[in-house]
């Protein structure tokens, strides 16, 4: 009797992945729901890289699917990167703390925080929301190392593979799909080379090559280049400014006693979209929580072309000189 039941279980989970398999080929790539299997599929990871003086070059910057640029204390920018599907042996460092507005990235993605810690005030909120975070101390560390060629704390290091079994291990989940590529619909206005002033000892200028169809960026350290690239410059498919104030969060952010800053990231931002050396004015959506959401100036999605995309965050009133 014990053995015909077992057998009865054992067929029935088969008929079960089949009919799952057979299912997710007819239907484009998305799961089907079945009750009791995991929905989705594995929500991206959200690192969170250095941009101060020590830092450079960085690793990883190029193999990531869209990077944030944000003020932080002092002048100087952080970035949170974002990988999709991460995978391989190359690097992604130096890793350092995670920010307020680094929340809000999280809650656009529904991603997976991969940091070195944060502020007693940042760290308690992502407690309290529960946030699936990974830092140093996870797991006895097995998701990052350090570089022993930089010095400390600038050489916190993770992978490809590392953020993958980070992912894993947390098994978050998310459904939406990723973003469809495209060419932009409409004319735009030339916009070979930009330049602006992210903060007030930060520059940024790109200037587009139309052999590439990418930008190169520039600031006051010289050409972003990526370290497990040859010493290449950074290749940038899209840059999108979001236009979005910022202020004072009353708290003490870092061990020399800068204020946090938080960002008004919410609602529909206005947002400058330059890809294929052109310049279209668009939205920012700050509230879905799909990832990247642009819309066209008609309110229209707007799909950008496929490769890194560079997300500024810039004061509403931020002077942009493109030509």
């Amino acid at each position: 009797m014990r053995s015909r039941l077992f057998a009865i279980v054992v067929t029935a989970v088969i008929v079960l992945v089949v009919a799952v398999v057979w299912m997710n080929s007819k239907g484009g790539g998305g799961l089907a729901k079945v009750p009791g299997l995991p929905q989705g599929r594995l929500a991206p990871a959200l690192v969170q890289v250095e941009n101060g003086p020590e830092s450079h070059p960085q690793a990883g910057l190029q193999k990531a699917d869209v990077a944030y640029e944000y003020l932080t204390e002092g002048g100087i920018t952080r970035f949170t990167l974002v990988y999709n599907q991460p995978s391989g042996g190359d690097r992604v460092e130096p890793v350092r703390s995670a920010r307020l507005v680094t929340l809000k990235i999280q809650h656009l993605y529904q991603g997976v925080i991969f940091y070195s810690g944060a502020s007693d005030r940042v760290q308690g909120l992502m407690w309290d929301q529960h946030l699936p975070a990974l830092s140093e101390s996870a797991d006895g560390g097995r998701y990052f190392s350090r570089d022993t060629s930089r010095p400390a704390p600038h050489n916190l290091v993770t992978t490809g593979d590392q953020l993958h079994a980070g992912l894993l291990k947390l098994n978050q989940r998310v459904t939406y799909a990723l973003p469809a590529a495209a060419e932009p619909a409409g004319q735009g206005d030339p916009a070979a080379r930009i330049s602006f002033q992210q903060t007030f000892i930060h520059s940024v200028s790109y200037a587009y090559s139309a052999s590439d169809k990418t930008y190169a960026y520039t600031g006051e350290f010289g050409p972003l280049v990526d370290a497990d690239s040859a010493g290449k410059p950074v290749a940038i498919t899209n840059v999108v400014l979001v236009r979005v104030a910022h202020h004072g969060a009353g708290y003490t952010e870092d061990v020399v006693g800068s204020e946090g800053i938080d960002f008004d990231l919410q609602g529909s931002l206005p947002a400058e979209i330059y890809t294929r050396g052109r310049h279209f004015k668009g939205t920012f959506d700050a509230t879905g929580t799909s990832g990247l959401q642009l819309a066209s100036s008609d309110g229209k999605a707007f799909h950008l072309p496929a490769g890194l995309t560079w997300v500024h965050l810039v004061d509403p009133e931020t002077q942009v000189n493109a030509t």
